[in-house]
């Protein structure tokens, strides 16, 4: 993957925070985006979506949102710009908020699900492929070309997300 960080650090500006913000306020932004870009994800979605299709979409949202939280995970674990720290604090916040909106067992299983992917000795391009293969069967959709595609996007989009927030500093307890 550091390929494809590589080719997608550069597309976003990062914006200028002026302080140091608490893990909490951090994640909550954080959750906001994640929000804002499944909604539009699912909104794109839903349009190519048939009949049948479209009684499935709570469900699809909801694994579109497991998805961004792990696609948001992995990157913020990897850089290499944030403390071992900032990682653990983050953690702790990330996962407390999450406790509030989502089945953590389920959330357990994505992540694992996808990180299984991440691991693997293949290439980036096998590994989008195994995200967009995965996240339709967690779908009930499988090799849907839309959700297909809609991996790896999500994938950037988390890490665009995070490019732009890699000035802030989180206050660290």
């Amino acid at each position: 993957m550091k390929w494809f960080k590589r080719q997608h650090q550069e597309a976003v500006s990062p914006e200028v925070f002026q302080e140091a913000v608490s893990p909490e306020a951090f994640t909550a932004f954080l959750l906001k985006i994640t929000h804002d870009i499944v909604r539009d994800t699912s909104q794109t979605l839903e349009k190519h979506l048939n009949a049948a299709e479209h009684s499935k979409l709570p469900k699809v949202e909801e694994e579109l949102l497991f998805f961004f939280v792990f696609a948001l995970d992995y990157w913020w674990t990897t850089s290499s710009t944030r403390t071992q720290e900032e990682r653990r604090i983050f953690r702790q916040a990330f996962d407390a908020h999450l406790a509030n909106i989502v089945a953590l067992d389920t959330l357990q299983e994505r992540l694992t699900g996808y990180a299984q992917i991440v691991n693997m000795e293949k290439g980036d391009k096998a590994k989008f492929l195994g995200f967009g293969m995965l996240l339709s069967e967690f779908c009930g959709m499988p090799n849907n070309p839309f959700l297909l595609v809609l991996a790896p996007d999500l994938f950037t989009k988390a890490l665009e997300s995070l490019v732009r927030l890699k000035s802030v500093r989180l206050k660290l307890r």
